[in-house]
């Protein structure tokens, strides 16, 4: 397939940035993809470069929340390739928040096209294989339309923007960098809500309790169940991982968001190590019985807690070897540094 001239800056050299010492923060990349949906059809407008979005003041993203994004990473391979990990399933994500928010859902094969076309506009901005950053890829959408009604939106926008980043937690991963996390008293999500999908909402809620449990010296705060506030349910930008004995336990409820790191990280379990995984509910009481805990997601990948705290209480967690070889295999399979037994690499050509 030849591709439009315009998305390509004349030669791949990388942009003057330090990618080894990226944080996770917003650097603008020169290129954008979108598409709109209206009367009954999508519309891709492709590759653009404005980042100012003007949207009709009535718009039903602005006044009842109807919006979700995605995150998700591509990398530079080990062959030099550039690969995105698993596209189909973020697209496959967002369209069961669409199908709840009751919009239009985007066709997969019209989401992966945005972030190939989006990756390959801004290829100078995807990192270099071992430095340790990536690019991460938002791809996000907004129901929008003059409106004053409690009602789904008529016309929508999807987009996709791109930035490269470092790792979400400060020092990244390894033994010498466990995190302590607080366990809050306020809900991310109701039992039977949006907890499911990735609307933008469940994060707008987390950020009080996130900025108290930061102030006290915390990396972030853990969210108990909201019906009982018994069981262990994530944390606020990442899932919730534990060693019991030899097997491998994460949280299974309606609100916890099903996060495509974690699916991964437990397939790599079963099938490339052949521990025992468990996807069940964890009793907050249950923290004396673990050996080791994590938190997973597509911005932290695997982050080792190394400390919950719940009021006067504290558990401490020792780093635990098994969280270096899932990270090791996840990354290995996400930048070609290893085989991909699984079919999850999606070169970007």
């Amino acid at each position: 397939m030849t591709q439009p001239r315009y998305y390509f800056t004349g030669d791949n050299d990388k942009v003057n940035l330090d990618f080894g010492n990226l944080g996770f923060d917003y650097h603008p990349c020169p290129y954008r993809f979108e598409a709109v949906y209206e009367l009954g059809v999508w519309r891709a407008r492709g590759v653009v470069e404005e980042t100012a979005m003007t949207l009709p003041e009535g718009s039903q993203c602005l006044h009842y929340g109807q919006q979700l994004f995605e995150g998700m990473k591509v990398h530079t391979g080990a062959d030099g390739k550039v690969y995105a990990f698993r596209p189909a399933e973020n697209a496959n994500r967002m369209n069961e928040g669409a199908r709840y928010l009751q919009g239009p859902e985007v066709p997969v094969d019209l989401f992966i096209r945005g972030v190939e076309e989006v990756t390959r506009a801004n290829l100078p901005y995807v990192p270099p294989y071992g430095s340790g950053a990536s690019l991460y890829v938002r791809p996000f959408y907004l129901g929008i339309g003059d409106n004053v009604g409690v009602k789904p939106a008529s016309k929508y926008v999807f987009r996709i923007f791109v930035t490269p980043v470092g790792p979400y937690f400060n020092g990244g991963f390894g033994p010498d960098q466990g995190k302590s996390f607080r366990i809050s008293e306020f809900d991310r999500a109701a039992p039977y809500g949006t907890g499911h999908i990735k609307a933008g909402g469940n994060y707008a809620c987390s950020f009080k309790p996130c900025a108290e449990a930061k102030q006290e010296g915390f990396a972030e705060a853990i969210y108990l169940d909201p019906k009982e506030h018994r069981y262990i349910e994530e944390i606020g930008a990442a899932n919730f991982l534990a060693f019991k004995g030899e097997s491998l336990i994460t949280p299974d409820s309606h609100s916890v968001l099903p996060s495509i790191t974690r699916r991964s990280l437990l397939r790599i379990a079963r099938e490339i190590y052949s521990w025992p995984v468990e996807e069940r509910l964890i009793d907050k009481a249950e923290l004396d019985e673990i050996d080791a805990a994590a938190a997973c997601g597509t911005a932290a990948v695997i982050t080792w807690i190394r400390e919950v705290a719940d009021g006067e209480k504290t558990w401490s967690f020792p780093f635990d070897q098994r969280w270096q070889q899932l990270y090791d295999s996840l990354v290995g399979i996400q930048t070609a540094a290893i085989d991909d037994p699984f079919g999850w690499r999606h070169e970007i050509k």
